[in-house]
C-alpha cells in the first residue's frame, strides 16, 4: 500500500467533519466531547503527486481516536496546537505529511529515487466569513481556511529540509441537508511550493536523465487547485460515513514542463467510516470545522 499528500488529502477531507451537539448563536463555537474513541476504515484512489499519472490506493482499518484540549488537539482532520480559538477565527500549529512512494518499473520515475516520507508543520489560519442557523438542526457556514507549512523528508537513514508549502481556500459545509442525517463539504484551494518542494516532484538531475526524460530544475510556484466535493452521513449516532470525490487541476503549473509531469487533471475517490461508541460526558468549546 502507498499513502502520498493526494491520498491524505482526500483522507483528511472526509475524516474532518465529524458531527457533535452544537449551539445556536451566530458565529458560536461548537460543544464536542473531551476524547472520542471507535474505529475507522476507507478506501482512497489516488496519483502519486500533482501531475502524476502513476496511480495509488490504499485501503485502511485502525483504531479511531480524537482528544480536544485548550491547546492540543489529535483528530479532527490532524495533530496541532491551538494559539487562538475565538468564535470566528482559529489559530493553531498543524501537522501532515506523506508515506514515502515507489519509483515504479514504467512509470516516468523509472531508475529515480523513490519519493521520501514527509513531515509537515506550521501555522494555520481559519476564519469564518459566514455562518446561517435556519432550524435546531440546519446549519450553513463558509469558512476562509490558509496554512504554510515546513516541509522535511526522509529515508531513514537521515533527514532534509523539502522547502515550504503553502495552500489557502474556501470550506463550505451544510448540515443536515436531507432530514437531520445527511451534510453536504465542499473545499475549494490553491498550493504553491518553494523550489525546495516542487523539487521532490519534479526535478531530473544528470544523473537519472534518459533519451526519453531531459535533465530538469523545478522552478517555485503554482502547483494545484483542488475542487472537494463530500457526503457525510449519520445513520446512528455512532456511525459516520463519509465519501467524497476530489477534482484536481495543475493547468499552467509553474513546473508542468517538467518531463515528469504528466497530466493537466485528475479525479480521485474516496469513501470511510467510523464507528465512535466510546465518548466523553465531559464537553468542550471548540471552533469546528464540521
Amino acid at each position: 500500500m502507498k499513502l502520498t499528500a493526494q491520498s491524505l488529502s482526500l483522507l483528511i477531507a472526509l475524516f474532518a467533519p465529524l458531527c457533535a451537539h452544537s449551539q445556536t448563536d451566530d458565529f458560536s463555537m461548537e460543544q464536542k466531547p473531551v476524547w472520542e474513541a471507535g474505529i475507522g476504515g476507507g478506501y482512497v484512489s489516488s496519483f502519486d503527486y500533482p501531475g502524476s499519472k502513476d496511480p495509488n490506493t490504499a485501503q485502511f482499518t485502525l483504531p479511531f481516536f480524537i482528544y480536544r484540549s485548550e491547546i492540543f488537539r489529535v483528530g479532527d482532520g490532524g495533530v496541532g496546537a491551538v494559539a487562538v480559538e475565538k468564535p470566528r477565527l482559529k489559530v493553531d500549529i498543524s501537522f501532515g505529511g506523506a508515506l514515502n512512494a515507489e519509483s515504479d518499473p514504467g512509470s516516468v520515475r523509472e531508475g529515480m529515487p523513490d519519493l521520501d516520507l514527509l513531515f509537515e508543520f506550521g501555522p494555520r489560519l481559519q476564519y469564518r466569513l459566514y455562518e446561517k442557523y435556519s432550524d435546531a438542526q440546519s446549519r450553513i457556514r463558509l469558512d476562509w481556511d490558509s496554512k504554510i507549512r515546513a516541509v522535511v523528508g526522509t529515508d531513514f537513514k537521515g533527514v532534509q529540509a523539502r522547502g515550504f508549502v503553502f495552500s489557502t481556500g474556501l470550506a463550505y459545509r451544510q448540515k443536515a441537508i436531507i432530514g437531520d442525517k445527511v451534510d453536504l463539504i465542499v473545499n475549494a484551494d490553491i498550493t504553491f511550493g518553494d523550489q525546495r518542494y516542487n523539487d521532490n516532484f519534479y526535478t531530473v538531475t544528470s544523473d537519472f536523465a534518459t533519451a526519453q526524460r531531459a535533465t530538469y530544475k523545478a522552478k517555485p510556484g503554482y502547483v494545484e487547485s483542488r475542487v472537494f466535493l463530500g457526503l457525510g452521513l449519520r445513520p446512528t449516532p455512532s456511525l459516520r460515513i463519509f465519501t467524497g470525490v476530489a477534482l484536481f487541476s495543475y493547468a499552467n503549473s509553474a513546473n508542468e514542463a517538467s518531463p515528469l509531469f504528466e497530466t493537466d487533471t485528475s479525479t480521485q475517490y474516496a469513501v470511510g467510516l467510523a464507528w465512535i461508541p466510546f465518548r466523553s460526558k465531559k464537553l468542550i468549546d471548540v471552533f469546528s470545522t464540521e
